[in-house]
């Protein structure tokens, strides 16, 4: 039985986890830190950079969609327009998570060949 790809996950100073990749939801860049959000309410700071854990998800399906989120395609509800403009997009995750996170414009293309719309 092949087993799950795992991260680390940094809970404090002193400790670390391993979190199952598939029960990611998106990773947030917030200055120099690197935060995941799986359906717990709590956010998971991560030892990685987010451009060092794009490099890893990748490959496995995960999409770049703002300079500052990555997204597991997995866990979207809904990918909107935002009212306005027609370049101006956003998705929803998945509940319990429930968020909107805006769509860059320059992943907007790379977004619609992942997900096919």
């Amino acid at each position: 039985m092949k087993e799950a790809m795992r991260i680390a996950v940094k809970i404090s100073s002193r400790r670390f986890t391993m979190l199952d990749i598939e029960k990611l939801y998106y990773l947030e860049s917030e200055g120099h830190d690197t935060w995941l959000r799986t359906s717990r309410r709590t956010r998971m700071k991560s030892v990685r950079s987010l451009a060092a854990l794009e490099r890893i998800l990748k490959p496995l399906g995960f999409i770049r969609i703002h300079r500052s989120f990555m997204i597991n395609p997995d866990r979207v509800r809904e990918v909107r327009m935002r009212q306005g403009d027609d370049n101006d997009w956003e998705l929803k995750m998945d509940p319990p998570v429930n968020v909107v996170l805006p769509v860059g414009r320059v992943y907007l293309a790379r977004l619609r060949s992942s997900l096919g719309f």
